[in-house]
């Protein structure tokens, strides 16, 4: 007797709960059932191997119709990349119904970039679900008329075959009250979450949560507003990729908008928050304080990348008085291979094409109410987001004149 249906949340659980026999052969090693052999006990081996028992015990997929690392090229020539799962409708294993798309647990699965992977991998193979899996999180898409719609529970094998399924009802993000954004309960919870940094101070976690609730969850209701703080177009929220010159990889929840670059072009910008780890002796962080970072992102065909994190608890300068924040940068930025610039140089190049954002030796960003919810009709709100932006895409222009010089 198989599950009629698994709810989401359940999956962390049902994984944690499958073990896996290791063996030893080179370091650490899982067998493989389908291939029969073994591998490297790698995080997201460990995850394929757990979501191919619960495929069979859970749900009901018979082991013959499950193949494991099927290559893009058998299907269409000079096609690239391979499916880590898929499961076949038929016997004679002719019929796509499922690709699965397995990733290590700190790997979020409900980005852009997973979802884009195992979504071209099911255009060629022409399947009709696509399952994201980590073994903390696991959602799946069914693809019906051009588009793909989220599966509501985790059907049975029975009633994916006769698309007996649920469509999940589309969740708008909610706006937060002030109250609960200010709250210990609330502010641990982000925390947790890794949203913001269980390291960074109270009073600074309450201007990080205004603001995630601002970029967010608030709808930007007036036209002028957009041309307020500088952007052509609100894209809304959505999970892109990025890394930065330190080799880290950010892939949160951003507000999206539309924006003219140093050169006058369109890119797509940016503006999320999240927490960075706190390391102690890491081989590749060294020793690193936690902290709340805001981050700006460019992308357009050339590159994607973040133009600006800002460490929100080094540049907050908060009055606890007045609950009123003044937020600044020192300039410092890094050039790729050419390492960090010189801060001076950085400033003088603001200072020539945007002097109003120059205060003395720093970048004056703008001020904030924290003594209210923000809202994008607030004028010191559209000050402060148009400033930022302006300020990211100088510092690409910088980047750029220093790369054509040498």
């Amino acid at each position: 007797m198989y599950l009629e249906g698994i709810l989401m949340k359940y999956i962390e659980k049902i994984f944690d709960n499958i073990e896996l026999a290791k063996f030893e052969r080179d370091g650490e090693c899982l067998y493989d059932s389908i291939r029969c052999f073994l591998l490297a006990a790698t995080p997201e081996e460990c995850v394929r191997q757990k979501t191919i028992v619960f495929l069979q015990k859970d749900l009901g997929i018979p082991v013959n119709r499950i193949f494991v690392e099927e290559s893009m090229a058998h299907t269409k020539k000079g096609a690239r990349g391979r499916a880590d799962i898929v499961v076949y409708r038929d016997d004679e294993c002719t019929d796509v119904l499922m690709i699965i798309e397995c990733k290590a647990p700190h790997i979020n699965v409900l980005g852009d970039e997973v979802f884009k992977q195992a979504s071209g991998y099911r255009e060629i193979l022409n399947a009709d679900y696509i399952m994201l899996v980590n073994g903390v999180e696991a959602v799946i898409y069914i693809y019906n008329d051009g588009e793909y719609f989220e599966v509501k529970d985790i059907p049975s094998f029975e009633k994916l075959l006769g698309a007996e399924i649920t469509i999940a009802e589309e969740q708008a993000f909610v706006e937060y009250s002030y109250e609960e954004l200010m709250s210990d309960e609330f502010q641990e919870a982000f925390a947790e979450h890794g949203d913001i940094s269980e390291y960074t101070p109270k009073y600074i976690r309450g201007v990080a949560l205004n603001l995630i609730n601002l970029i967010l969850h608030k709808e930007i209701k007036k036209n002028d507003v957009l041309k307020n703080i500088g952007v052509t177009e609100d894209c809304y929220v959505s999970m892109p990729h990025f890394g930065n010159s330190g080799g880290g990889n950010y892939q949160v929840w951003s507000r999206l908008f539309i924006a003219k670059d140093h050169m006058n072009k369109d890119e797509v910008l940016g503006i999320s928050i999240c927490g960075t780890i706190h390391t102690e002796n890491d081989p590749h962080w060294g020793n690193r304080s936690g902290s709340t970072q805001l981050n700006i992102s460019i992308a357009n065909k050339e590159s994607r990348h973040h133009s600006l994190q800002l460490n929100l608890d080094r540049y907050c300068r908060y009055n606890p008085i007045t609950n009123i924040v003044d937020i600044v940068h020192n300039g410092s930025l890094t050039r790729g291979k050419g390492g960090a610039a010189k801060r001076a140089d950085v400033i003088a190049y603001i200072k020539e094409r945007a002097p109003e954002l120059v205060h003395g030796d720093e970048i004056f960003l703008g001020c904030l109410n924290n003594s209210r919810l923000l809202e994008w009709s607030d004028p010191n709100v559209q000050s402060f987001i148009r400033n930022l932006l302006r300020y990211a895409v100088l510092r690409d222009g910088f980047r750029a004149e220093y790369k054509k010089s040498k």
